[in-house]
């Protein structure tokens, strides 16, 4: 089943089009990792597609319960504890009080935060600690689909592969539907079931490959291999790494 239906999309900033003839879909249980080019719509396509902005035509059917989204940014509020932050998006969730506690608890043990950690201020977190907390505070209102924005970009090698194994133990595993926003093709490569390349000038999704096996199967081999062979021999990845400038704010 179609959990997510975008098709015949378009989008323009200031006269400008950035997406267009756009036709994706993730279907129930999968996680569709969405690639290409910095400047291309990446983000610009996750942002209409949990409705975050209006697209200028198209359509966009949503058929899961509830979503969540993951940013680059872990955008906790600086005056709230890492529990407070997390227990926000119950209260506009509109959570029950009575079960909000029980939840918070829940989505923090999914993402290995320990309890003095809620306790602490994200002044007082480590990146990977601030990351988590936003993992948990998208966890904790039980979506059956999540958005993820580039969200590991701006951490180092070691503690992306942390959160990237996070991804897999807690969303993939779990049966989770998500769109994941990466111009990394080894991140994709080991989140997703399926790769789709948005067009280097937003013109269309140019093409999808299914990968083998699921999320947390592939040892690092295979992945490397895999994403090697992509690289060098499937034409579909040829633009994946170009940049244009003039497309970046």
């Amino acid at each position: 089943m179609t959990v997510l239906d975008i098709s015949s999309l378009e989008h323009a900033y200031l006269g400008r089009s950035v997406l267009k003839d756009i036709d994706l879909a993730v279907n129930t249980g999968e996680i569709v990792a969405l690639v290409g080019p910095s400047g291309c719509g990446k983000s610009t396509l996750a942002h209409i597609a949990a409705g975050l902005l209006e697209p200028k035509s198209g359509r966009v059917e949503r058929r899961y319960q509830r979503h969540a989204m993951i940013f680059q940014d872990p955008a906790l509020l600086p005056w709230a504890t890492a529990a407070r932050n997390i227990g926000f998006s119950l209260r506009l969730a509109r959570v029950p009080r009575r079960d909000r506690t029980e939840r918070l608890r829940e989505a923090a043990r999914k993402v290995a935060l320990e309890p003095t950690d809620l306790e602490k201020y994200p002044v007082e977190l480590s990146g990977g600690m601030r990351q988590r907390v936003a993992i948990a505070r998208a966890l904790a209102v039980r979506p059956d689909f999540i958005y993820f924005d580039e969200p590991f970009t701006a951490l180092d090698v070691a503690l992306r592969r942390r959160m990237q194994d996070l991804v897999i133990a807690t969303c993939a595993h779990a049966g989770h539907a998500g769109l994941f926003i990466t111009h990394d093709l080894h991140e994709a490569a080991r989140v997703s079931h399926r790769i789709a390349v948005l067009d280097t000038h937003g013109a269309g999704i140019l093409g999808c490959r299914l990968l083998p096996g699921a999320p947390g199967e592939r040892d690092e081999a295979e992945e490397r291999d895999w994403v090697a062979a992509a690289l060098t021999r499937d034409p579909l990845f040829r633009h994946i790494h170009d940049v244009d400038e003039r497309q970046i704010a």
